[in-house]
Order: structure tokens, then sequence, then C-alpha cells
């Protein structure tokens, strides 16, 4: 398919957009374009609830996600963090592939975090990296995940490095028929210009971009934002920190959702919350408030 490029102002900035989206990132009617990751509540899976936490009053596990998102909060469309699996095994995924099957839930993408570097200079580590980074992609094709977030390295690792590794990890990720994601994740992409760069590089063919709301410093979050958007697949929706009376105090929402729409974005907005602070908030308040503003945006 050709594709035209042009330009939009939003808000002051210029922002290079292309026509004629990917189809597989196109989502659909509005009610399609929303989706929830299970970083949001955190503190009610074992293996990610707060250090001062003796017992979860209402535990969650990733098997029970697809039918409490879509009865609670009417989402068919999930994300899963990589920490919250309980295994790898195949029965395990078997199981969880059944759950969102039975609840008519679609598996959208998974945030795949843990010790791994694929921007290390020690090839030994960087070889492990890769070998844990494929056994997460042959873990989301088999749970029929329409993507995979992978991080292409730490802060001050090697950007040739970077670039070796996210090459061999995207021809894994075709060989499997997986688009691979790349967020700005605190890593060293978090410069749009090396994030794009490694795009290039190790794709440009089914490799994306994942812009997340809350993660660049505000001081260059809408330039950064605008850059990335292009070649965004899915976007996640990030809220950060709120106040007493719930509102959101980090940064204009409204404003990064709207920044979306203007640069031509037609993809699923995955809503998530994330502060450094440990804030007493009533997480399914956030929920419904986040799916709001997106829902109020698009």
């Amino acid at each position: 398919m050709q594709r035209r490029h042009f330009v939009i102002r939003a808000g002051g900035l210029v922002i290079s957009a292309a026509a004629g989206l990917n189809s597989a990132r196109a989502a659909g009617s509005a009610a399609d374009r929303v989706g929830m990751g299970t970083v949001i509540f955190r503190s009610r899976f074992e293996q990610t609830k707060s250090k001062t936490n003796i017992a979860i009053e209402d535990p969650l596990t990733l098997l029970e996600v697809p039918a409490y998102y879509r009865r609670r909060f009417g989402i068919r469309n999930l994300e899963f963090w990589s920490h919250h699996f309980e295994s790898l095994e195949i029965p395990y995924l078997e199981t969880l592939r059944a759950r969102l099957r039975t609840e008519g839930a679609e598996l959208i993408n998974i945030q795949v975090d843990g010790a791994y570097d694929l921007a290390s200079t020690d090839e030994g580590e960087r070889q492990r990296s890769l070998a844990l980074v494929r056994r997460w992609i042959d873990a989301a094709a088999l749970l029929g995940s329409r993507a995979v977030r992978i991080n292409p390295g730490k802060a001050g690792g090697s950007i040739e490095k970077s670039i070796a590794s996210m090459t061999e990890v995207n021809q894994h990720c075709m060989s499997k028929r997986l688009p691979l994601l790349t967020e700005n994740h605190f890593g060293l992409e978090m410069d749009p210009e090396i994030h794009l760069r490694i795009r290039e590089a190790a794709g440009p063919k089914n490799f994306h971009t994942l812009p997340d709301f809350g993660n660049y410093p505000l001081e260059t979050m809408w330039d950064s934002l605008a850059r990335i958007l292009p070649y965004a697949y899915v976007v996640s929706a990030k809220a950060v920190d709120f106040n007493e009376r719930a509102e959101h105090v980090s940064y204009d929402f409204d404003r990064c959702v709207q920044l979306c729409e203007r640069a031509g974005f037609k993809g699923i907005y995955l809503v998530e919350q994330w502060s450094r602070k440990d804030q007493d908030l009533e997480y399914e308040k956030i929920a419904d408030w986040l799916l709001q503003r997106v829902r109020a945006n698009i």
C-alpha cells in the first residue's frame, strides 16, 4: 500500500503522520478502541503487591481478569503485564487462552519486563536476554496476543547492540506473525531519536512504537510523544498522580488523547495508572475515569 504523509498542527506542534494506517492497527468503532492493562490493579496481584501489604483484601489473578474486566468495566481488549503471569508452562498458558476465549476477550499486548538487557555489551548477558525474550514471544503467540512489547535496552546501553538484538527479536516475532512494539519505557529509547533509529534499523517492517503518556519528562513530553506517534500500533493511555479529590494532576490527560487523534491514530488506547508514590486510591474508580476520559475524546 502506498503511504502518503501529511502534517497536522496540534497545540503548537507539527506532527508528521502517515495516511492510510496499517489495517492491523485500525480498531473499528470507538467502543473497540479502548482496553485496559493489569498494571492498574498491581496491588491486588500477589506478585506485585506493595511490600507493606501482608494480605490482599481482594486478590486478583490473570485467570480471573477476562471475566472481571468484562463484567465490571465492559472491557474485552486486554493487556497483560509479564509480572502477573504465574507460569510460562504450556498447560497454564492454554488455560489462560481458554479463559480469554470463554469471555470473548482479546489480548492486545503483553508488556514484557524483567531482568534482561538487549543493549548489553556483555555478550553472555545479551544472549541470555535474547533467550528470555524469545520465550515470552512464544508465550504471546500461543495466547493469540495481537502484539508484544519488548524493551530495547537499558539507559546508557549500546545502541548498536540494541539494534542487533532487536533485529533478531523482530525476526522471531515475524516468524510468529506477531507485531513487535517498543515503548518509551525508561531505557535508551527515552530519546525519541534513538527510539526511532532502533525501529528503522531493526525493522521497520513489523516494528512499531507504543507511546506512553506518562513516561517522558514534562518539559519534553509533548514534542517527544508527537515524534513517535506516527509509528504507533497501540497507545498506553497512562495516568500518574491523583489528588485527594481523585483529580489527575500530573498533566492534561485529555490533551494527550486529543494529540493522538489529531495525529491520525486509529488504534486502541490501553488505559493504566502508575506512580512512584504510594497513593491511597480506589482503583476501580480510577479505571472508570480513565475509560470515560478516553471515550470522551475519540
